[in-house]
């Protein structure tokens, strides 16, 4: 029998997060849901963790190391829910995410469900602050994607994606490794009729761990930022041509840019190339107090030169 909601998780060796985030699904007060993690080739103790929650329901489903969206895909194969939660393996939901979630789809499964989310640092959840956003309501997709210069929190696990729209959209991209979730929810958004806001629905979004994949800075990483924009441009410029999607789509190039810089002069020269099409951008270079300070006198180029030697020789910064 399906159940209404499938709660998908990918996992690479998430050891250390995957026990919490396991018990965040499994206290929801939403009962007809299944929880299903995907074991992407884990090599430390994330099996054998998996192992001990499949007498409580959790279905593990194991596969060779493929990425992050191959086991997302694999997931959802595998589900049967009628809507659809995709989720980190290190982030929280509060009990009534998806209780809250479906009230604000009943009837309205046209549309997504966006809620709150708040990042946390230094593995301290309580710490986490739900400051309320000018896009924490309801709103039609291009008014809610445009909603900041810079674009909008597309964090997966902020989304409740009735199982339609994925069908109608498509899975995600597999040969994207960064900036996957934000190319996948732009593709569902704009496929929906909009965004319902559900007030309470909490996701705590895990920051500062410098192993995560959104903290690599490689190559393919930029390579993989760079293609999910292009896609995202095409998608936004499908549907609406306007000063405020080529304005945003600037932004994201410009942001991209500023965070690859001085690396791989061959993709800088792509990227600027794609920003010179576009708008001037708004957004500036950004940091913490010791970029800020060397940026007042060099520059942000100058600062982000002294910034990589420093990332070279092995220092991190502190998380807030």
């Amino acid at each position: 029998m399906a159940v209404a909601v499938s709660i998908i998780i990918s996992a690479y060796n998430a050891e250390k997060y995957i026990q919490q985030t396991l018990e965040s699904v499994l206290n929801q007060t939403f009962s007809s849901i299944e929880i299903i993690v995907v074991n992407d080739g884990s090599t430390d103790q994330t099996a054998n963790i998996l192992e001990e929650y499949k007498s409580r329901g959790v279905r593990v489903v194991e596969q060779a190391n493929r990425g992050q969206d191959a086991a997302l895909n694999e997931g959802y194969r595998q589900s049967t829910g009628r809507y659809i939660k995709f989720m980190d393996s290190d982030d929280l939901v509060n009990s009534e995410m998806i209780e809250k979630q479906m009230a604000v789809l009943t009837n309205n499964d046209e549309f997504i469900a966006y809620g709150e989310w708040s990042r946390f640092y230094n593995h301290e959840p309580g710490n986490a602050k739900f400051t309320p956003l000018n896009y924490w309501k309801d709103m039609a997709p291009v008014d809610f994607l445009t909603a900041s210069p810079s674009g909008v929190m597309l964090q997966c696990g902020i989304i409740l994606i009735p199982r339609k729209l994925i069908e109608k959209a498509g899975l995600w991209d597999e040969r994207l490794i960064l900036f996957n979730d934000t190319e996948f929810f732009n593709r569902i958004i704009l496929a929906s009729s909009g965004v319902k806001f559900s007030a309470g629905a909490k996701l705590y979004y895990r920051s500062g761990l410098y192993s995560s994949i959104s903290a690599q800075r490689g190559r393919k990483y930029f390579e993989s930022t760079l293609l999910s924009t292009n896609l995202i441009a095409q998608q936004l410029l499908r549907v609406e041509d306007s000063y405020r999607v080529r304005s945003l789509i600037a932004n994201t190039y410009l942001g991209q840019y500023y965070l690859m810089y001085p690396l791989y002069p061959d993709l800088s020269k792509n990227y600027k190339k794609q920003i010179a099409l576009y708008p001037e951008g708004t957004v500036s270079s950004s940091g913490g107090k010791v970029f800020k300070f060397i940026k007042f006198f060099v520059g942000w180029k100058g600062a982000k030169i002294i910034q990589r030697f420093f990332y070279k020789v092995g220092y991190k910064p502190k998380a807030p």
